[in-house]
């Protein structure tokens, strides 16, 4: 929660500081914002890299076939992608 709340101050003080800053030129500022932007995603990568329970993933595919008689046969796939911890 408190990281949340840092990056919410973080977003609003560059905000303030991208309209002071604007005689400087855009691509200065943009370069800033986006420096501090990767450089939080690695702070929480590092701070806290398991911050989800394990989960699975289904993806669901309709392969459409027309057949030479005009009729249209569906087929559904299915894949399941489970990530789960090594202990």
């Amino acid at each position: 929660m408190g990281i949340g709340i840092v990056g919410i101050i973080v977003a609003l003080v560059a905000m303030i500081l991208l309209f002071k800053i604007i005689k400087f030129g855009l691509k200065v500022v943009f370069l800033a914002i986006l420096a501090i932007a990767v450089s939080l995603t690695i702070w929480i990568c590092i701070a806290q890299p398991d911050m989800h329970d394990p989960f699975s993933l289904n993806t669901i595919e309709y392969l459409l076939k027309l057949n030479k008689d005009g009729s249209v046969t569906t087929t559904k796939q299915v894949t399941e992608t489970v990530i789960k911890e090594n202990n």
